[in-house]
């Protein structure tokens, strides 16, 4: 009996020590201190053409079919919008992609020029992300009408709270980091 409480004392006692000896847990990364968090430049917005895109209302409610209890015909006609969409949001997310990168800063402390050329392309950004927003709003709308009525309190619920979220994540998205 004394030998079992041993060997259970011994494979309790192993991780403690092995984590001890890694110094209990942390990771040189953990250690870093105030300096090495801290970055003099800012790496400009993080917005993606993906994040944009994400926002699409028809994929949402394609993606929410069981939620609205859409048929087959509905889901296609919806797939069918969501491509006539894509080809029309195209030019435009071409021109968000050269925006968030004309945004960026210069590596150098930006010049008074700089942070014009970046006010201009934020303002021109805003307007591009608009027409964005407006086509998926109409697009939305459009495929809203064909739905039954209790299909319509769902999906306009929905829509909804993507506008929110999407309004949300352009404002994260393009502070300064």
């Amino acid at each position: 009996m004394s030998r079992r409480v041993i060997v259970f004392a011994v494979l309790l006692a192993l991780p403690t020590a092995a984590w001890a000896q890694r110094g209990g847990g942390r990771t040189q990364s953990d250690r870093r201190t105030e300096l090495f968090d801290k970055d003099a430049q800012p790496k400009g917005p993080s917005l993606r053409v993906r994040d944009v895109e994400d926002q699409n209302p028809l994929k949402l409610l394609i993606d929410k079919r069981k939620d609205l209890n859409l048929s087959e015909a509905q889901v296609a006609a919806f797939k069918d919008a969501d491509s006539k969409l894509r080809d029309v949001n195209a030019p435009l997310f071409r021109t968000v992609d050269s925006l968030v990168h004309e945004m960026r800063p210069p590596l150098a402390s930006p010049s008074d020029e700089d942070r014009s050329r970046i006010g201009n392309a934020r303002m021109s950004l805003m307007g591009t992300l608009g027409s964005v927003w407006a086509n998926d709003d109409s697009a939305a709308k459009e495929a809203v009408a064909t739905l039954a009525a209790e299909q319509q309190t769902k999906a306009n619920a929905l829509l909804e709270k993507q506008k929110d979220d999407r309004q949300k994540m352009v404002q994260d998205k393009l502070r300064d980091r």
